[in-house]
């Protein structure tokens, strides 16, 4: 589970906020997706099995938004975790014609063990780049997505 070093990686030069973000992105959505494959979990079903342990059950159309994946996409993870028996749908009890869906026990047993994959990940990132770096990290780019 080591996290990912900085090893000779070529500087970008002039690298814009945009370049910069996605390259962090992408480095640390790959070390976390290795560690969720030793359970056999991937990135977006763990985003997915968060988003329902966040809420009594959501549409499809609240997860495409809150999690921005392709509808496509999301249909099929849910496919997958419902499968599983890590999810199940249920209809909507304001609505009938609507589908919620909803975390089952299992599901939320194994969330619980992917999450503490995910800190453990986490902290070894901290460790390597301090954690008030990584802290003021989380505080910028939380203050981006909420419009601050």
């Amino acid at each position: 589970m080591a996290v990912e070093q900085q090893a000779d990686r070529p500087a970008v030069p002039d690298a814009s906020l945009v370049e910069l973000l996605t390259v962090t992105q992408r480095r640390v959505a790959r070390g976390v997706a290795a560690v969720l494959a030793e359970d056999g979990a991937t990135l977006d079903s763990y985003r997915v099995m968060r988003c329902l342990a966040a809420g009594p059950g959501r549409s499809m159309g609240e997860l495409v938004a809150a999690l921005s994946l392709p509808p496509p996409t999301l249909t099929r993870l849910v496919d997958g975790l419902v499968d599983t028996a890590e999810a199940h749908r249920l209809p909507d009890p304001a609505d009938g014609r609507r589908v919620r869906v909803h975390l089952s026990a299992r599901g939320r047993t194994r969330l619980t063990r992917l999450e503490g994959l995910v800190r453990a990940h986490e902290a070894a990132f901290a460790a390597t780049l301090g954690s008030e770096r990584v802290d003021a990290l989380v505080r910028a780019l939380a203050g981006l997505e909420a419009g601050d």
